[in-house]
């Protein structure tokens, strides 16, 4: 099966943090429900953004896609081997530098994606700011721009868990603290900072 773009499919860009992907997706297939006509036309496209918003809504397959494509995630495979019967095979014994090193590999480095989510207060997302953390005993530095959105993904490269390839990437996600509770001083920030803004 050839690869797919399932972003250009919800029409939204690689670095979409997961809210905007579910917007993008709840307004096309409102747009192209089969049940407000259109055919078979209209049931290919809803079938297609439903498959697009399964694979990019899931962390996991997410990953895969953005690394291998598509593939046969349609078919239910997450890795592209469409066919494949694994019955007879044993895997814990390797395949000599074969196909067991290439399953291993593809998996390993999937599998060595380290995904994280770190929560910013407001003043951090709007200003932006270089998060100093301590991810499995290593201190990682994260630099958040001005204008960070809550479910916004950062991937550091080489940061993340070590496979038989080399090691994987690290994604943060960054949480936006919303105060439940405001000081008199800074409710009156935030009242200032209203009517700027208007």
């Amino acid at each position: 099966m050839a690869n797919k773009d399932y972003y250009n499919i919800l029409g939204v860009a690689k670095n979409s943090s997961p809210d905007q992907i579910k917007k993008a997706y709840r307004k096309l297939a409102h747009e192209h429900h089969p049940d407000k006509g259109g055919g078979k036309e209209a049931e290919a496209k809803f079938k297609e953004i439903n498959e697009a918003y399964q694979v990019l809504s899931d962390p996991q397959k997410k990953i895969a896609y953005d690394q291998f494509g598509s593939s046969d995630f349609a078919s239910g495979n997450s890795g592209g081997f469409s066919g494949f019967n694994t019955q007879g095979f044993d895997f814990s014994q390797g395949f000599g530098g074969g196909f067991g090193d290439i399953f291993d590999s593809i998996f390993g480095q999937a599998m060595s994606q380290l995904q994280v989510e770190v929560e910013i207060t407001v003043a951090q997302a709007v200003l932006g700011e270089t998060l100093h953390l301590q991810l499995d005993g290593k201190a990682i530095d994260l630099t958040i721009p001005p204008g960070t959105a809550d479910g916004q993904s950062f991937i550091l490269r080489g940061k993340g868990r070590a496979y038989r390839g080399g090691i994987g990437d690290l994604i943060i996600t960054t949480r936006v603290r919303i105060p439940r509770h405001l000081s008199k001083e800074a409710r009156e920030l935030y009242e200032k900072l209203k009517h700027l803004e208007r």
